[in-house]
């Protein structure tokens, strides 16, 4: 499978679109003009039941809840669909941020975009703790591998993909100038905020920035920077370069007796994941790759072992700022690009 988009980096145009300005023209109010502020059309126990009814045809819970949150938007945006992607299984497979909790904050980065609070906070970083709360109340955590547990086969991520959409819906519902961070740590969130912008750097952006991605991912990634909303966890070039494998790579899955075969391929013990198991495994698995990668260059996949930092306290935002943490990320959101790209060009 070759991929969807050029590359800067590489300076020529792949893929299996050959004139990208003719699509890009024909597809522009799509990728432009995304109706999130309709969402949700639809009553919460209706989300509920179209994201279970989803999941039984696509099969991964990231893709499944963007495409329930897209249907309640009464939108087609297949390619938000192929942005989420590589993200099941804790973005790439690697048991981090659940994908329950990562395809919402992409909506809620293309509802906020770069909106700020009347104190100079991202209305998205308010939005997605309420967001964060909420998710682990109702299931302990925020990681796919705490959620799963050792189960063979995931049901208990039935009930993650059932209530994500109606539990994003709520959160932007109730974004309405509430100050939910707690102070200090509000403060602290501010003033990295405030230098990232100084310096013209956010983590993720820094990498689709790299890449020659459709210009209707601007807002998209809004939510992922500092560890996705500064909490340390997934490094955000990580994340955002695993988004970019989904877009280049991703296909929909689309069918029930396919996702029955994957499930029961679990029970089994054989290999469910494998890339003609389920349309979006491919995606899955390169992001995997990308993750492994990830960690033998720098040592974590994890934005505070990486730094050394506690982005909630004033502490950890002087001592990042203090020794320019913001070069030492911004070059390794150059090279997870420069990596993207070479997996792009062998692919292809």
């Amino acid at each position: 499978m070759t991929p969807r988009f050029p590359l800067r980096i590489l300076l020529i145009p792949v893929g299996r679109i050959t004139d990208v300005a003719a699509l890009r023209q024909r597809e522009h109010s799509r990728w432009l003009i995304m109706p999130v502020e309709a969402f949700p059309t639809i009553p919460a126990e209706e989300l509920r039941k179209r994201s279970v009814s989803n999941l039984l045809r696509m099969g991964h819970c990231a893709p499944t809840v963007m495409q329930t949150m897209l249907d309640a938007s009464d939108t087609e945006a297949n390619w938000l669909v192929l942005l989420t992607a590589g993200l099941p299984g804790g973005i790439g497979n690697t048991g981090g941020e659940c994908g329950g909790l990562t395809a919402p904050l992409v909506l809620m980065g293309l509802r906020h975009r770069r909106e700020e609070t009347p104190d100079g906070l991202p209305v998205v970083v308010e939005a997605g703790h309420d967001l964060l709360e909420r998710f682990r109340d109702r299931h302990g955590s925020t990681d796919c591998r705490q959620i799963l547990g050792s189960a063979r086969v995931p049901l208990r991520c039935v009930g993650v993909v059932r209530e994500a959409p109606a539990m994003c819906a709520q959160c932007l519902a109730a974004s309405d100038g509430r100050q939910l961070i707690a102070s200090e740590r509000r403060a602290a969130y501010r003033e990295l905020y405030a230098h990232w912008q100084q310096r013209g750097f956010h983590c993720a952006d820094a990498v689709l920035a790299e890449l020659d991605t459709p210009d209707g991912l601007d807002g998209a990634a809004t939510a992922f920077m500092g560890g996705t909303l500064f909490e340390g966890m997934t490094c955000s070039a990580l994340t955002a370069g695993v988004m970019a494998l989904g877009l280049a790579f991703g296909d929909i899955e689309h069918s029930r007796p396919r996702v029955a075969r994957m499930l029961a391929m679990m029970a089994l013990r054989r290999d469910a994941l494998a890339d003609d198991v389920n349309a979006f495994n491919r995606a899955m698995n390169l992001g995997h790759d990308l993750a492994a990668w990830f960690e033998r260059q720098f040592g974590s996949t994890q934005c505070r072992a990486l730094t050394g930092c506690d982005f909630a306290t004033a502490e950890g935002v002087h001592a990042y700022i203090e020794h320019d943490g913001t070069t030492a990320c911004a070059r390794i959101a150059r090279l997870v690009a420069e990596r993207v790209a070479e997996m792009i060009a062998e692919a292809s």
